[in-house]
């Protein structure tokens, strides 16, 4: 990131057509998306409420202001420095903290308690303001006009901090849910064609290649292509939204599919029950994600209520009855 000026950090960019180029196609994939991820998220939920919902539109909504922002700072549309600063600054804000909270608000259905994980939703609301306030701070300090180097370099340095933490943040949500998931598999003998299984999988499938993805983004950062990495970042985030859904769509196929009641999955002795609905409440009929009366994902919060420490909600599938969830929380009653 100090490069200098010529490379977007305080002004105008100069660089050659192939990287023109690939910051053009970068924008273009993260505007793209956001349009399209506009259209899933309204045509999917039904019942717009909760974290996982809520947190799905900041993190969407943070991508557009962030991209155009850089495209105005860029290209020096807007004569004034904060126009563009602000959008820049509240785009990447909700963008970064939005994807945290999107990991976490799934957290549970692996971690089996919502108590066992709040330390994760500390570990996001303390990087936001202890490293994300700071960040922006020093970033309009070196864009103001005639700014000191003294600020840019710090600017500069902190900015790869940043980029660092937040990558190990998310890979520590990652890897935990990973840890979780596998746990729930166990060695299941004989049962590889048991959906709740390829869920699973499916679920450490995903998560393996957010990993992927931020190691390439802590990449491009760290090899000083600024001016890259500013376009590739809402780009990379955007795909890692669209990721999200596939994880939706697979818990909706899980729990509509006839297969479900054909097995029992247990991963240790200690494996908790889920208690299924034998018919869907009235408010989960009412806001089912398609908009029909199929069992769908729910947004409301995991319950745990009578059973033991240590359980997890996947530990047991009971036969002959049927589970209602939406928006990839699991709704338990006794």
């Amino acid at each position: 990131m100090a490069q200098g000026q010529s490379n977007g950090i305080t002004g105008v960019v100069e660089a050659n057509l192939p990287t023109w180029m690939t910051m053009v196609a970068f924008s273009t994939i993260a505007l793209y998306n956001v349009i399209e991820l506009n259209v899933i998220i309204f045509a999917t939920f039904k019942r717009r409420q909760g974290l996982y919902f809520w947190s799905f539109i900041v993190a969407t909504w943070g991508i557009a202001p962030h991209v155009v922002g850089f495209i105005l700072v860029f290209f020096r549309i807007i004569p004034l420095w904060w126009p563009t600063f602000i959008p820049v600054s509240i785009g990447w804000f909700f963008m970064v903290t939005g994807q945290s909270l999107v990991l976490y608000s799934r957290l549970h259905l692996v971690a089996g308690c919502a108590s066992k994980i709040r330390w994760v939703l500390y570990m996001i609301l303390f990087n936001a303001t202890i490293i994300g306030i700071p960040d922006l701070t020093l970033a309009a300090l070196a864009n103001r006009p005639h700014a000191h180097v003294s600020f840019v370099n710090a600017f500069t340095i902190f900015d790869k901090v940043q980029v660092g933490i937040f990558f190990v943040q998310e890979s520590i949500i990652s890897g935990f849910y990973i840890y979780k998931t596998v746990q729930l598999l166990g060695p299941v003998k004989g049962r590889d064609s048991h959906p709740l299984r390829k869920l699973l999988s499916h679920l450490i499938l995903v998560n393996a290649l957010v990993l992927i993805l931020d190691a390439t983004l802590l990449g491009t950062e760290y090899s000083g292509n600024w001016e890259i990495q500013t376009m590739y970042k809402p780009a990379i985030y955007s795909i890692k939204l669209k990721i999200e859904f596939s994880v939706l769509n697979r818990l909706v196929d899980l729990v509509k599919n006839k297969g479900l009641a054909g097995g029992i999955l247990n991963h240790s002795s200690n494996s908790n029950s889920l208690r299924f609905l034998t018919s869907p409440p009235a408010n989960i009929v009412e806001g089912t994600v398609m908009g029909d009366k199929q069992p769908t994902l729910t947004t409301t919060e995991l319950s745990t209520e009578n059973t033991n420490r240590g359980e997890h909600p996947f530990g047991r599938l009971k036969t002959g009855k049927t589970m209602y969830v939406e928006n990839s929380t699991t709704i338990l009653r006794s």
